[in-house]
């Protein structure tokens, strides 16, 4: 699959591995759990090209640790194994404890990111070029629908 996509997203939730590795809380070691997996995608991946981009655990499900700490381990470790960006998902859409990790983020940008990410060549070309014209929408007939 790798040789065919661009980026991989896997969803390395630490709560979601149910007492691998002889941890009864993995909830509670995403350090363990983050790293172990994103070592096992780069190499199954290897030699592919493709990017690694995890989804990461933004919730407080099967963990008495959630905190704006909690994200930014599993960012870091995510980076130190070879990830390039981050997902976070939280089925609430509450992205309050992420908001705050992201504002440390963001005052430590080289802790938290590769810095390969976006080219500075990708990155100029996108602020200087003209804004996009709005796409036109084409009408389209659905005769099997009652409006």
């Amino acid at each position: 699959m790798a040789k065919h996509c661009d980026v991989l997203s896997p969803m390395i939730y630490p709560s979601h591995f149910f007492g691998m590795d002889g941890i009864a809380r993995p909830g509670d070691a995403p350090e363990h759990f983050i790293g172990e997996s994103m070592q096992r995608f780069e190499l199954i991946t290897k030699d592919s090209g493709v990017v690694l981009r995890p989804w990461l655990q933004a919730c407080a499900w099967r963990t008495h640790t959630y905190s704006p700490q909690y994200i930014l381990t599993q960012v870091k470790v995510a980076r130190e194994k070879g990830g390039v960006g981050f997902l976070l998902w939280n089925a609430r859409n509450d992205y309050g404890k992420p908001y705050t990790a992201m504002t440390q983020v963001a005052g430590n940008h080289k802790v938290y990111f590769r810095g390969d990410e976006v080219s500075d060549g990708v990155r100029a070309s996108a602020e200087s070029a003209p804004a996009a014209k709005p796409a036109a929408f084409k009408s389209v007939s659905a005769p099997n629908r009652r409006f």
